[in-house]
């Protein structure tokens, strides 16, 4: 083929393509006035045709811990709801709360996740709560549901037993060192304890000997995930063959815990043993007593680590920093403390103490541990606002669109909040300041709200109140600010610098 030929048939490849987006513009603006829709204001792309731009920009933004500024930018560019391209198709991005309670509650039938996930993270993950929609959904969710009831998560002995070997090695004597690396080596072997029965031995350099390079490889499959996500059709550019590795060993070490809790099922159901010992009552081995499927119970719990890796840690690091930025809002809430006394922790007693529990909750607002999420449209819908000159028209959303909201934006809405709300300020909690569940979504809304929210935000009470027992001070050795490094989760890129002063 000469090059002359060749030029001739990408000009007529482009032109085809050109006409085509004239066409589907044309058609779905006749559909968009059907349903009485006007467009939202659109992102000014440098590249019309595919926003390639907007992608490599959000790139270079998460590469310099700057993702939530980067969309925060935009939202204030833009305003509440705009639209965009993602790789050429229909995007929109709103923190409008009644977009967000149209795609997470009121029309959560017309959205889904499964299109943008399942095929990006089936070789590591398979199906489940995490990458499927309908029925395969509803499956998994009510597998995983029992494992979160109050019984199974309201013991702290186990919590108290692995804090206590974390205090044993943090220094004690005013020098800096970072928390946040002990608190996240703390969560790995409470994770893994919760999840497979066996904590995985961080804390005590002793992991059993199937976990060698585990964690490593659980990471480079997870992070696999969300690369294949992020670069959209571009995944293909991926090297596969070493992400498959790490997905392979991720199956094999989890598949060590799910036959020990399928064999303690099989004895279960002929009746040699009764209810399972404590030790045993994992989140793997309630599931197990629900099904014997081997493949389900191993992609179930592979979902549920890559859900509770760096949440609950990330939490408390992050509650400890701002205490530790905040020596009034310590004192305060150590006074409230230290006079429960010799009380036993409890989920009750730690529901009780009103100021720690507005602490936590101030903290998940201006650094929610998730804070972004989307979904994808299943089918043609409409969302209620942001449309039209002044923004309160409904949108046509056609089936493919990516609805993208970021949490953290919403929770920093001075409509909502008011003008102090970059402050961390935990009395606004108090008399009887409530925003609606779509205003503040810390573990999100809907039928996919975290299932874990109770577990997670006890815990958090439970060690800060026993830090805070510990601890007459915990001084800030950083001046930096906090600062997102965002993948599933969002954690503090500068750590959690701090000294330490013992109560005795």
């Amino acid at each position: 083929m000469t090059a002359v030929s060749l030029l001739s048939l990408l000009a007529a490849c482009l032109a085809l393509f050109l006409a085509y987006r004239v066409y589907q513009a044309h058609t779905l603006r006749l559909k968009a006035q059907k349903y009485g829709c006007q467009p939202a204001p659109r992102y000014k792309h440098k590249d019309p045709i595919f926003g390639l731009d907007i992608f490599m920009r959000t790139g270079d933004a998460i590469t310099k811990n700057q993702f939530l500024a980067e969309h925060q930018l935009r939202y204030d560019t833009y305003g509440h709801t705009f639209e965009a391209l993602n790789f050429g198709s229909h995007a929109i991005y709103s923190i409008h709360p009644q977009n967000i309670r149209a795609v997470w509650s009121k029309n959560a039938a017309d959205w889904g996740i499964q299109p943008l996930r399942l095929h990006n993270m089936q070789p590591f993950c398979g199906a489940g709560f995490i990458t499927t929609d309908g029925p395969e959904w509803k499956s998994s969710h009510a597998l995983l549901k029992p494992g979160f009831h109050k019984s199974n998560i309201s013991d702290f002995a186990p919590l108290e037993k692995h804090l206590r070997i974390m205090l044993d090695q943090i220094p004690k004597d005013g020098s800096k060192f970072d928390l946040q690396d002990w608190v996240f080596k703390l969560y790995l072997d409470m994770n893994t304890l919760f999840l497979f029965g066996e904590p995985i031995g961080m804390l005590s350099s002793s992991p059993p000997p199937h976990a060698e390079g585990f964690l490593d490889a659980f990471q480079e499959g997870f992070n696999g995930c969300g690369m294949r996500i992020a670069l959209g059709p571009l995944k293909v550019l991926l090297p596969k063959r070493g992400w498959l590795r790490a997905c392979a060993k991720t199956h094999k070490f989890a598949d060590i815990y799910v036959d020990r809790a399928l064999e303690h099922r099989e004895k279960h159901l002929a009746a040699e043993v009764g209810e399972a010992p404590v030790k045993q009552r994992t989140l793997l081995y309630n599931m197990a007593q629900q099904t014997g499927n081997k493949t389900v119970l191993r992609n179930q719990i592979v979902q549920a680590m890559m859900a509770a890796t760096e949440t609950t840690a990330s939490l408390i690091s992050t509650v400890i920093h701002v205490l530790a930025t905040h020596p009034p809002v310590f004192a305060k809430l150590r006074t409230e403390i230290l006079a429960v006394g010799d009380e036993s922790l409890d989920f009750d007693l730690l529901g009780r103490i009103k100021y720690l529990q507005n602490v936590i909750t101030e903290t998940l607002r201006l650094y929610p541990v998730f804070p972004q999420n989307n979904r994808v449209a299943l089918k043609d819908t409409v969302l209620p606002i942001g449309g039209g000159p002044d923004g309160t028209s409904p949108i046509f959303a056609p089936a493919g669109t990516l609805f993208d909201t970021c949490f953290a934006t919403l929770h920093r809405d001075k409509t909502i909040w008011g003008s102090d709300a970059e402050e961390f300020r935990p009395d606004r909690w108090d008399g009887g300041f409530s925003p609606s569940q779509y205003e503040f979504m810390p573990f999100g809304a809907g039928l996919r709200q975290c299932l874990a929210q109770q577990k997670a935000t006890m815990e958090t009470s439970y060690i800060i109140t026993r830090m805070l027992q510990e601890f007459k001070e915990i001084k800030s050795e950083d001046d930096r600010p906090w600062k997102a490094q965002v993948a599933l989760t969002a954690k503090n890129a500068n750590g959690c610098l701090v000294s330490l002063t013992p109560a005795t």
